[in-house]
């Protein structure tokens, strides 16, 4: 006898399985198999953890510092990170007091949107974008208003959406590379000033971005932004699962709180250790990791611009490539069919674009965050192939 289910329609039905998870799970099968694949469909840095964060781990073990830990973070850490904020980003009066360590950058995410939303509250976020942002404010309650990622760099677009309660800033920008200039956000910041709307900056990869240009936070000029950082991208902490929050406002930081409390209660204490060390040692391998992705940059991009069927995005920051998809193959009849079509004829994984939104039809991502030899292959391969 069929058991009935007793479950009501609950708002995580509308959420999505993740469509790079898919991709990706479909690639660990080819891999498997012992094929050659190529893994650009997903942001995972190929640099092992610097060495003295292992050692400061280890140490952490050594020492039994395996417990609970305060809730919003090991207040050593919070002091490297406020001090961080006050360096780097240039956010001036940052108090560790203000800052939240959060299970990588999805938990601060998801703890910050529902800190701040009330049912129905709408967040201006840009097309095409990361899957899980929009995700994460169905979840929250709130109300996703989608403009084009150019549109950022045109103020006036906003004029209609005075009544947004968030907007939601990702520079360098997944999945386009793009970067926000310092004038862009200051006009952002400007007319969010003037609408009482808060800003929420997601700057995961600030330390990743080429050509000289410079990141700008806009939590430096505008005390109504949440900031929002990841370790994972600087560091290639990736697997350890460590990001940050900076909020100054008294009942964000309260909800802050609870929210950590009930999803987290703390992050794992080692890895906050491990996040101290490098937050607080060496500082030359972020440079080196820039530098190896603005090399890998140029090598795949020099390879899809010659491509007869995609036309590349130039990527300003990040490890993504964007590519408009200018010439289906015959028989290929979307750009899923597009990703598959590539991976039959090349093992290189890839990304379809409308995973990332409206604006990512006839587009398709690839990562270059592997290893500058595989980098190296596929472009070459792509070159002849595709």
């Amino acid at each position: 006898m069929m058991k009935k289910n007793i479950l009501k329609k609950n708002i995580v039905d509308e959420i999505s399985f993740g469509a790079i998870v898919q991709i990706r799970d479909q690639l660990l099968k080819l891999q498997r198999e012992g094929k050659k694949v190529y893994r650009m469909e997903s942001g995972d840095p190929s640099f092992p953890i610097p060495e003295h964060v292992k050692e400061a781990m280890c140490k952490a073990l050594k020492e039994n510092k395996t417990h609970y830990t305060d809730s919003t973070g090991i207040p050593e850490l919070r002091e490297a990170i406020a001090e961080k904020l006050r360096k780097k980003n240039n956010i001036r009066d940052a108090k560790p007091e203000n800052v939240f360590v959060t299970n990588g950058g999805m938990n601060a995410l998801y703890s910050i949107f529902r800190s701040i939303l009330s049912d129905g509250s709408k967040v201006i976020i840009p097309d095409p974008m990361w899957t899980e942002i929009n995700e994460i404010i169905k979840l929250s309650g709130g109300r996703v208003v989608h403009m084009h990622y150019l549109d950022y760099q045109n103020i006036e677009k906003f004029e209609k959406h005075k009544d947004a309660s968030v907007i939601f800033i990702n520079s360098p920008h997944n999945p386009t590379g793009k970067v926000l200039s310092r004038n862009n956000i200051r006009e952002l910041i400007e007319f969010a000033g003037k609408n009482n709307i808060y800003i929420v900056s997601d700057e995961a990869y600030e330390d990743v971005i080429f050509d000289g240009r410079e990141h700008f936070s806009p939590g430096s000029e505008y005390e109504n932004t949440v900031s929002i950082f990841s370790m994972s991208k600087s560091y290639a902490m990736s697997g350890l699962r460590v990001g940050y929050v900076y909020a100054e406002n008294p009942k964000i930081k309260e909800r802050m709180k609870k929210m950590l409390r009930v999803t987290i209660n703390g992050v794992n204490s080692v890895t906050q250790y491990g996040a101290l060390a490098a937050l607080t040692g060496p500082q030359q391998i972020v440079e080196e990791m820039r530098k190896e992705y603005e090399k890998r940059r140029d090598i795949f991009y020099g390879a899809v611009k010659e491509s007869r069927m995609l036309d590349p995005v130039f990527p300003e920051g990040t490890f993504y490539l964007w590519a408009r998809i200018r010439e289906f193959p015959e028989g290929v009849g979307d750009e899923w069919a597009m990703s598959e079509y590539i991976l039959k004829k090349t093992n290189i994984g890839s990304t379809p674009g409308p995973v990332f939104g409206k604006r990512g039809k006839n587009h398709i991502r690839f990562a270059f965050s592997t290893k500058t030899e595989d980098v190296r292959e596929a472009a070459e391969i792509l070159r002849e192939k595709i």
